[in-house]
């Protein structure tokens, strides 16, 4: 039996499994391909594509992950948000707001499948992450949702309360739970928090031009702020083979190409209830193509496994 396969016979296997943090590297690879190259201005409706295709395998084992961007009218889609018991929840700036769709999907050796999605709504205008969503199938299932305020990130939990409950929806989940994380009372180390896909002015700046680190930032991931370091590295010649599809045409994209390359790395800030909260372990690394800044690679060191590749398999272009 595989280490990745034994890992599902343990306690708590989705905070020791390599391969169920590796949702984390598509949202940097998101981040990364929305800033396409810009500024922290820049808006994220610019982006040459509508969704993309990333996957990986290791040991007989795969990770799809399936990215989508759309923009929405904000009239019809706030009132979808849930109200926060705590904390003013961020306004919208204009008359639309974007909404980043990542699901990922984890075949396992044996048959065993594990779905995960993110759904994240934020400001096109100034890249505020407003309401999060996060579900989980396969696997100790849950259904989170969180409201962004300007006191901290309000959470509501639903889990199914018996294996009966797992096979119905999860409204009908009767296992609740919430909390309100408030920001670090060391507001300098964490002045603009935003949500793990919304590294987009960080990772935007540092694939541009100028080749040099910006300040760390701070990043909400699932019940914890996190500082993330962003640096530039050396080009690299990855090779690349994907389908790129566009309305009414399609052809494969086969070569080499002298990729730009960024590294991410992150820090707790503080505690959650005592623990630390593993976020980036090991570092991640982005290649992107040098003009569209479209990802090609996801690089990560993942425990148990090892160092995974990520690969673009299919872009859907406007």
């Amino acid at each position: 039996m595989s280490k990745f396969s034994d890992c599902f016979r343990r306690a708590s296997p989705f905070r020791r499994c390599g391969w169920l943090v590796a949702g984390r590297a598509v949202l940097l690879a998101v981040a990364a391909a929305l800033s396409a190259g810009a500024g922290p201005a820049a808006a994220a409706t610019d982006v040459p594509w509508s969704s993309l295709t990333l996957q990986a395998s290791r040991l007989g084992n795969t990770a799809t992950a399936e990215v989508k961007i759309e923009v929405l009218p904000a009239a019809a889609e706030i009132p979808k948000f849930i109200d926060s018991a705590r904390g003013q929840p961020f306004p919208v700036s204009g008359a639309d707001v974007l909404r980043l769709t990542v699901g990922t999907t984890l075949d396992i050796v044996g048959g065993k499948r594990v779905r995960f999605e993110n759904q994240l709504w934020f400001d096109p205008h100034t890249n505020r992450p407003l309401y999060l969503v996060r579900t989980r199938s396969g696997l100790k299932d849950y259904h989170q949702r969180f409201r962004f305020t300007r006191g901290g990130v309000f959470r509501l939990q639903r889990e199914p309360a018996s294996a009966e409950e797992v096979a119905k929806p999860p409204e009908f989940w009767t296992k609740l739970g919430e909390h309100f994380y408030s920001y670090p009372s060391d507001r300098e180390a964490c002045s603009a928090a935003v949500e793990t896909s919304m590294l987009i002015p960080l990772v935007g700046v540092l694939t541009s031009e100028h080749n040099t680190a910006a300040e760390p930032l701070c990043v909400f991931h699932k019940r914890q702020f996190h500082r993330v370091s962003v640096h530039p590295q050396p080009i690299q010649q990855i090779p690349f083979d994907y389908m790129e599809k566009r309305v009414g045409q399609e052809a494969r994209r086969v070569g080499t190409v002298a990729a730009v390359g960024v590294s991410i790395a992150s820090r707790p800030i503080g505690s959650y209830r005592g623990d630390v909260e593993d976020f980036i372990r090991g570092g991640s690394r982005l290649y992107l193509s040098p003009m569209e800044r479209i990802p090609l690679v996801v690089s990560g060191e993942l425990p148990l496994i090892g160092r995974v590749e990520m690969q673009l398999r299919e872009i859907h272009l406007k």
